[in-house]
């Protein structure tokens, strides 16, 4: 699978994901699910996570054109991506919640970049996470490609890079811990239900010729 196609498919993604993002955003003004518990008041502000929180797409980037070769399974988490995409676009407007903005001071870098995401995404559409969907569905989808299968550290490295995703929304008072576990699931279902897809896309290439029996899952 060339790099260009790959770049075309990741282009894709992020628009159909962040157009209907960005409309949901500003479109849903009612907020009608409040999911704070006492244990996400108890969690501190920790600016320093926002470092790890911004790691999301340029991970992604490079690990689905440069890790990920079969084009099987780059085809498997990117129709997992679609349908996250879906399932996290109809529960923002179906789900609207709200995560009240914690006022702070700006004394480091951390915290300046922290106060210019808030400027750009607003406290809605919290419910499940994108950030924790598409970390662990990237995690899934890293874990099975042949590079890492064959250096077992790095699937821990992804593991822990995914974990730490889901807490930078949480210490960053992005997200609710509902919406960490529901986006936690919603990759694992995703991704599972995307592999038909991924198969069922692979034969018809074949089918119609465009890709040879050896040129297969390459």
């Amino acid at each position: 699978m060339s790099t260009s196609t790959k770049i075309r498919y990741l282009v894709t993604m992020v628009i159909f994901y962040f157009s209907a993002y960005i409309f949901i955003q500003a479109a849903i003004t009612t907020h009608k699910f409040d999911f704070l518990t006492p244990l996400d008041t108890a969690i501190p502000l920790m600016t320093e996570y926002i470092w790890i929180y911004h790691s999301l797409l340029p991970v992604i980037t490079i690990t689905m054109i440069f890790l990920v070769k079969s084009r099987v399974l780059f085809m498997n988490t990117f129709w997992a991506c679609i349908i996250a995409a879906i399932v996290l676009n109809i529960s923002y407007v179906f789900l609207p919640s709200f995560y009240p903005r914690i006022p702070f001071d700006i004394n480091s870098l951390s915290d300046a970049l922290l106060y210019w995401t808030r400027q750009i995404d607003g406290a809605n559409n919290t419910f499940p996470s994108g950030h924790v969907t598409y970390a662990w569905l990237l995690y899934l989808g890293a874990s099975r490609c042949q590079f890492v299968t064959q250096n077992p550290p790095l699937s821990r490295i992804y593991l822990l890079w995914a974990i730490g995703i889901s807490l930078s929304t949480l210490v960053l008072k992005q997200h609710y811990i509902v919406d960490v576990f529901s986006g936690i699931t919603l990759a694992y279902a995703s991704f599972y239900l995307a592999k038909p897809l991924a198969i069922k896309y692979e034969k018809l290439l074949i089918e119609e010729g465009l890709i040879n029996e050896t040129q297969a899952s390459k």
